[in-house]
């Protein structure tokens, strides 16, 4: 299946113990925005501290470097999700990783041991969860971010049932927990804005490939406190955008931020 199954029985327990919050995506005065300009899911989310990215993209136009680190975890996360979004016969699965990694070139070739190996595992996945009728969507188009103040179409990584999963490749540190919890907290909303069920639980699955290719999940809680500190970033990052308000470079910035030359030469 693709969630492991401590990972389900965690968010039995998790759920059994009692999971409510106030504010919710159906609460229109909770969740209303409060800047005319939507941002994205990954602007609000995004590891930039002073969000100082989305003003250089939206509002001084400056374009995206196209680095390394970017195109790695495109690739990690084509690898993983394909398995997902159709079903490859096992005479041609060796194939579908060729093509795929091939698009990327010799960055396909320098991990393609590692990359391999994620991809039988989400293979087996799949096929789990195909075989026990898991209701699973790749990248679904939810049409409920404008509710609650974000671009119109979101598109989390995968929806199992309702519990949205996001995919991360870069290491783990509490920074990028901090924001990842954001962004499941940002696809909550925008799918109780939507259909009206409440949800409570995100996940969220680091995948590493450095040295021995690791897959860690983490189940997030979407109480009060994350859903305030999702809409806070969000009235933060809309603001900055809507009046052009340059917020200046961080005093510390991931290097593989697109824009760190921009912002430290």
């Amino acid at each position: 299946m693709v969630l492991p199954r401590w990972v389900w029985d965690y968010i039995k327990t998790t759920m059994e113990n009692g999971s409510y919050a106030e504010i919710r995506g159906w609460v229109r005065d909770a969740v209303v925005p409060r800047h005319s300009i939507r941002p994205t899911v990954s602007e609000v989310s995004s590891p930039c501290p002073t969000k100082r990215d989305a003003y250089l993209r939206r509002v001084a136009k400056i374009p995206i470097e196209d680095s390394e680190s970017l195109r790695l975890g495109r690739l990690v996360h084509e690898v993983f999700l394909t398995p997902f979004r159709e079903s490859i016969p096992f005479s041609q699965l060796d194939a579908k990783f060729e093509s795929i990694i091939n698009e990327y070139g010799d960055l396909g070739i320098k991990y393609r041991t590692q990359l391999y190996e994620v991809y039988i595992k989400a293979v087996t996945m799949a096929l789990n969860t195909r075989e026990e009728g898991i209701p699973i969507s790749v990248e679904p188009a939810i049409p409920g971010g404008a509710p609650i103040g974000l671009s119109d179409i979101i598109k989390p990584d995968i929806l199992v049932g309702f519990i949205p999963v996001e995919i991360v490749t870069s290491s783990p540190t509490e920074e990028l927990t901090n924001r990842k919890d954001i962004a499941v907290t940002a696809y909550a909303l925008a799918i109780e804005a939507w259909i009206g069920h409440p949800v409570d639980i995100g996940v969220v699955l680091h995948i590493s490939i450095n040295g021995k290719p690791r897959l860690t999940w983490r189940v997030v809680k979407i109480d009060d406190a994350l859903r305030k500190m999702f809409l806070d970033m969000r009235d933060t990052v809309a603001r900055i955008i809507e009046h052009g308000d340059d917020p200046g470079p961080a005093s510390s910035c991931p290097r593989t931020c697109p824009f760190y030359g921009v912002c430290h030469g």
